[in-house]
C-alpha cells in the first residue's frame, strides 16, 4: 500500500489572516481564471446556518483566513461581490451547507464549478463516506491533520485555527483537480456542471423556502396517526411557521431529513392526513402539485427500445430487465440515461446471493436512477425558469416523482406552463414523459385534483 502523507507536507500552501482593506486587491491579483478553494465554518448546516469564518485559497496556494464579523465595509463589499460573481470559479466541499451559512451573513454563493462531495459521489456512488478526509485518503493518499479535518462547525472566531482552515481550503482545491481528471476518464465531467450543481441550487432554494404547516391539523391528527411521525413534524416547525427539511442528493433518489418528508408517502392513510396539514403559506394563493405519470415504465421502454412495454405483461418486463442486466455485466457498470455510472464487479460473483444483489442494483441504477436524474433536470430547469420569469411562486418540496409549489396570486397559468414544459422536456424518451398538475389549499387537495 502506498504511503499516506499528511496533506500539510504534500501541498504548497501558505497564507495568513486577512488584513484590513486588502481583500479587493488580493482577489484581483489572483483572479486570472484559475479556480479558488473555499471553505466555510460556522453554526448549523442547513437553513438558518451562519458563517463565522471562512478561508479562500488561490491556485498558487496563497490563502486568506477571514473573520466574517470583523470585516471592514470595503472588505465586506469585496467579499460579497466575489462570492456572488459566477465568473471566478470556486471549489467547495459540500457546497449546500456552505451556501446556507453564507446566506446567514447576507451573502450569495455563485460560481461553484466543483463540489468535491458531489464529484466523488458521481465517481463512486457506493462511497460509504463523503467526508473530506475520507475522500483525500481514497483519492490522494493523504489526510488532513485532526484540527483541519474537524473544522466545519465553529461558534466563534479562533485566529489560531487560521492555518488549519486555509489548509482545508487548499486540500479542497487540489482534490477538485484530481476528481475533475477522474470524472473526465469515465466521460462524466458534464454531469457535475449540468446535472448535480444546478439541482443543488434548486435544493438550497427549497430548503430556504420551506413549506407552511397548519399546526392545528397536525395536532388534531397526532392521536389517530403515527404519533412519532406527526410529533417529528411538529417539532420541526421553525419560528416562521414552516418546515425547512434538509434534502440529500447523494443517496440515489433524492431524500430528506430533519424531518423525513419523503416518508409521508409510505403511509397511505396517515400520509393523506399529513398532506392536508401542509398548506400554502401567507401571501400565496394555493399549492400546485406536478407529478410524472408512470415515469419508470417509460424509462424501461426507452432503454429497451420497445414502446409497448408501457402496457406489457410482467413476463415481457422481466425479459427486458434481463437485457439491461446483461449489458451492465458486459460493461462492468450500470448507467443512467444521462450517463451517471455505478461500477458493479459483483455482477460476475460466483456467490449467487452476491451476484443477484448486484443485478438488482444494476437494474435500479438504470431505471430508478434514470428517473431520479430526470427529476433533477426538471427541478433545476424549473427553478431557474421561475427566476428568469420574475415569478414570486416557488418550488417548496420534492417527493419521489412529484414536485410541490406555492403559487403566487395571478401566476397559476404561467407557473403551470413552465413547470409542465420543463418536466416533459427533461429527457427525450421514446415514450414521451407526461405530467399531471393539480391545485388546492393544501398538499392533499392539490394531489387529489392532480390525479382526478
Amino acid at each position: 500500500m502506498a504511503e499516506m502523507k499528511n496533506v500539510s507536507n504534500g501541498f504548497d500552501v501558505r497564507g495568513r489572516a486577512l488584513q484590513d482593506g486588502e481583500l479587493a486587491a488580493w482577489l484581483a491579483e489572483h483572479s486570472l481564471g484559475n479556480r479558488f478553494g473555499l471553505t466555510v465554518a460556522g453554526t448549523g448546516l442547513g437553513y438558518g446556518a451562519r458563517a463565522v469564518v471562512l478561508a479562500i485559497v488561490a491556485a498558487d496556494g496563497d490563502g486568506r483566513y477571514i473573520d466574517a464579523a470583523a470585516l471592514t465595509p470595503d472588505d465586506e463589499a469585496a467579499l460579497a461581490s466575489w462570492l456572488a460573481d459566477p465568473g471566478p470559479p470556486k471549489a467547495v466541499h459540500d457546497a449546500k451547507p456552505a451556501t446556507h451559512a453564507l446566506a446567514g451573513c447576507g451573502w450569495t454563493l455563485r460560481g461553484v464549478t466543483s463540489d468535491t462531495a458531489l464529484a466523488a459521489y458521481l465517481l463512486r456512488p457506493e462511497h460509504r463516506s463523503l467526508a473530506l478526509n475520507d475522500l483525500l485518503i481514497h483519492h490522494m493518499r493523504c489526510a488532513l491533520p485532526t484540527e483541519a479535518a474537524a473544522l466545519q462547525q465553529l461558534s466563534s472566531p479562533n485566529p489560531e485555527a487560521a492555518p488549519a482552515l486555509i489548509l482545508r481550503a487548499c486540500a479542497v482545491l487540489d482534490l477538485a483537480d484530481v476528481l475533475d481528471e477522474e470524472l473526465a476518464r469515465i466521460d462524466s465531467s458534464s454531469l457535475l456542471g449540468r446535472l448535480e450543481l444546478p439541482a443543488q441550487r434548486a435544493l438550497v432554494d427549497m430548503e430556504t423556502a420551506g413549506i407552511a404547516v397548519d399546526r392545528t391539523v397536525l395536532t388534531r391528527i397526532r392521536d389517530v396517526v403515527d404519533e412519532d411521525t406527526v410529533g417529528g413534524l411538529l417539532s420541526s416547525i421553525a419560528s416562521d411557521g414552516r418546515i425547512h427539511a434538509t434534502f440529500h442528493q447523494t443517496s440515489g433518489r433524492l431524500s430528506s431529513s430533519d424531518p423525513h418528508l419523503h416518508d409521508i408517502t409510505n403511509h397511505p392513510r396517515a400520509g393523506r392526513q399529513i398532506r392536508e396539514a401542509l398548506v400554502a403559506g401567507e401571501g400565496y394563493a394555493e399549492l400546485m402539485t406536478a407529478h410524472y405519470r408512470r415515469i419508470e415504465p417509460r424509462v424501461l421502454a426507452h432503454l429497451c427500445g420497445n414502446a409497448g412495454l408501457i402496457e406489457a405483461s410482467s413476463e415481457d418486463h422481466a425479459e427486458s430487465k434481463l437485457s439491461i442486466v446483461d449489458d451492465a455485466r458486459r460493461l462492468g457498470y450500470a448507467s443512467t440515461l444521462l450517463g451517471r455510472r455505478r461500477y458493479l464487479p459483483d455482477l460476475d460473483s460466483s456467490d449467487p446471493q452476491v451476484r443477484e444483489a448486484a443485478e438488482r442494483a444494476a437494474l435500479a441504477m438504470s431505471v430508478e436512477g434514470s428517473a431520479a436524474d430526470i427529476v433533477k433536470v426538471a427541478m433545476a430547469g424549473i427553478n431557474q425558469a421561475i427566476k428568469d420569469a420574475g415569478l414570486k411562486s416557488r418550488m417548496v418540496l420534492q417527493v419521489d416523482d412529484e414536485l410541490l409549489f406555492e403559487v403566487a396570486h395571478g401566476e397559476r397559468d404561467t407557473l403551470a406552463a413552465l413547470t409542465s414544459e420543463h418536466m416533459t422536456d427533461a429527457y427525450p424518451l421514446d415514450v414521451p414523459l407526461e405530467v399531471s398538475v393539480g391545485y388546492g389549499a393544501n398538499w392533499g387537495a392539490a394531489a387529489s385534483a392532480g390525479t382526478a
